[in-house]
């Protein structure tokens, strides 16, 4: 059994329709494929919305709160009510325990509910036959965004590098050579294994994601496909991308209506941050010290803008 498992925050419409075309999508059979759907939004009529989606089979309480049993198309769907935005670790940790102990799945497939296939089927027997190499634990499809341009797969990068160089140069950091800015996507695919795939849509084998102790609950938004892999990674195992498998990754702008360019950052730096010290060895001192190059970097670019909209005006 392979189960999807999507995470909501307030966005019901969305995650109804992805489920809706993974279903279409999906060769397999209803034996084969399950899905489980955690509600992060702590918002009653986002839950009903996702409730009414999907025809009701059986209703119970799980962890206090609400577990519905639906089906489509024969497909079995769980959805969870979780009583509080947990962020996508331990949302996501939800999930796949329901799996566990509902559906006795052996392979988790986690996805935003943002993306469209683009292959006339989910060929997920290629990403099941790709985790079942040795030592592998990790399969990411091709991902590209609404500009076309690829989101998988990426390398592994200092912390110095991904973090503090390319913001202490600014407004000059577009003259540094492309291997010293902070980007860790590997634009041309070579061969596996590769560092990590994008969090949005990847397959693990369930026993492999418990035996890790899952994802790390200390992240909130970011960082959390970086800290398993290297998770895996210290225990021996890999990850691979597989080329042949095609999704469109159709941006949701939610987190970005939710907090503002700095307010995003600086979540996304502590999440990052804790992963660079509590798994890449980096100390306390180098953290505090790119974290104010982050905070200036801030400011500058603040300042940079106020002064470009003062001679726009003065025009």
């Amino acid at each position: 059994m392979l189960t999807f498992i999507l995470l909501d925050y307030k966005s019901a419409e969305a995650t109804l329709k992805c489920v809706s075309h993974f279903i279409e999508k999906c060769r397999k059979t209803p034996d084969e494929i399950s899905f489980v759907m955690v509600d992060n939004s702590v918002d009653d009529e986002n839950f009903g919305k996702l409730s009414k989606g999907f025809q009701t089979v059986a209703s119970l309480t799980y962890e206090g709160s609400i577990l519905e049993e639906k089906s489509e198309n024969g497909y079995r769907i769980f959805l969870w009510k979780n009583l509080e935005n947990a962020g996508y670790a331990r949302g996501n940790n939800a999930g796949a325990k329901i799996a566990a102990q509902f559906l006795k799945s052996d392979y988790l497939l986690f996805s935003n509910n943002d993306l469209l296939i683009l292959d006339d089927f989910l060929d997920v027997d290629a990403l099941i036959e790709e985790s079942r190499k040795p030592k592998v634990a990790i399969v990411g499809p091709s991902i590209v965004g609404r500009d076309g341009k690829p989101q998988n797969p990426y390398f592994e990068k200092s912390f110095f590098l991904r973090w503090g160089l390319e913001n202490l140069c600014y407004p000059f950091a577009r003259f540094l050579p492309k291997k010293w800015t902070s980007g860790d996507l590997q634009e041309t695919f070579e061969r596996n294994p590769v560092f990590r795939v994008m969090g949005s849509f990847f397959l693990i084998r369930r026993e492999l994601f418990e035996e890790v102790d899952c994802f790390d609950p200390n992240t909130f938004l970011f960082a959390e496909e970086l800290i398993l892999s290297r998770k895996l990674h210290d225990r021996g195992y890999v990850t691979h991308y597989v080329p042949s498998v095609h999704l469109l990754h159709n941006h949701s702008e939610i987190i970005n209506k939710k907090f503002d360019f700095s307010k995003r950052l600086m979540i996304r730096f502590n999440s990052e941050s804790y992963y660079y010290r509590n798994y890449a060895g980096v100390g306390a001192f180098q953290v505090f010290a790119v974290r104010l190059i982050l905070k200036s970097y801030i400011l500058r670019k603040k300042l940079f803008k106020k002064v470009k909209n003062l001679l726009k005006g003065s025009k």
